[in-house]
């Protein structure tokens, strides 16, 4: 027994050795998890923004070339990516889940790769409104009849992330006032001073970007509390297809 524990313990780093190395990293935006060929190519990356809420997941083969792309999310349900690995560190599949908050929608799908990044095989399962997804598989040696009736797949509504901030072109004091106050958005009181930038906080929407002065109402005073300053204008911008930051220049 003894020594059969002391050949695991001596093989145990080889193992894993070689599936290759996983390291996460932490940026301004959020958290990154990679993983490694044993030849130090980035084999798959999943990264998750620093509210936890929504993220990505990537699979590469040895050239650098994107296999497996899907978006990820831990709000309005969820979606998720789950990566299995070849012994050389290349992803052997990938299992791609989501399911909306409240719904009776649910969809998987497993995706499978060869040690070079060629994929060998895909199936799914789900259900939609109108029922059950009839399970499939798909290989690319083989061609797939075109089905007499149309293709049920499975939609659901994206939410859209709304994210304002608050420029000040004068000295001034701040309120903010979410018209649903929520963890993400709360009020907020606050003294800027001239070029200062005060992130508010976020709203989430469905499949629409929404101005923030429909959603948050913004009081802005002089250090003795008279309103003399008002929001001079909106600047925006698109951050990716589902996220877009508000700019309120406050001024007069």
């Amino acid at each position: 027994m003894r020594i059969a524990l002391a050949i695991l313990a001596c093989t145990a780093p080889l193992l894993l050795s070689a599936q290759g190395k996983e390291s996460p990293v932490k940026t301004d935006t959020g958290t990154v998890v990679l993983h490694y060929f044993t030849t130090g190519q980035i084999s798959t990356k999943a990264w998750m923004d620093a509210d936890d809420r929504w993220g990505h997941s990537w699979a590469y083969n040895r050239q650098g070339k994107v296999i497996f792309d899907r978006q990820t999310r831990r709000i309005g349900g969820h979606a998720s990516v789950d990566f299995r690995y070849h012994p050389n560190g290349a992803v052997s599949r990938a299992e791609y889940s989501t399911m909306p908050d409240g719904g009776i929608q649910w969809y998987k799908s497993t995706t499978t790769f060869d040690t070079e990044g060629v994929q060998t095989g895909f199936s799914e399962q789900g259900r939609d409104n109108q029922g059950p997804l009839h399970p499939g598989i798909v290989k690319p040696e083989r061609t797939v009849p075109k089905p007499a009736a149309p293709t049920r797949t499975v939609r659901e509504q994206r939410l859209f992330t709304n994210e304002y901030f608050v420029v000040a072109r004068k000295n001034c004091r701040v309120q903010l006032r979410p018209k649903q106050t929520s963890p993400a958005a709360k009020n907020m009181d606050a003294t800027l001073l001239k070029g200062d930038t005060l992130r508010g906080g976020t709203y989430s929407l469905g499949e629409r970007f929404d101005p923030p002065l429909g959603q948050v109402g913004i009081t802005a005073t002089n250090r003795r509390g008279k309103p003399k300053y008002k929001v001079l204008r909106v600047d925006s911008v698109q951050m990716n297809a589902e996220h877009r930051r508000w700019y309120l220049i406050v001024g007069r």
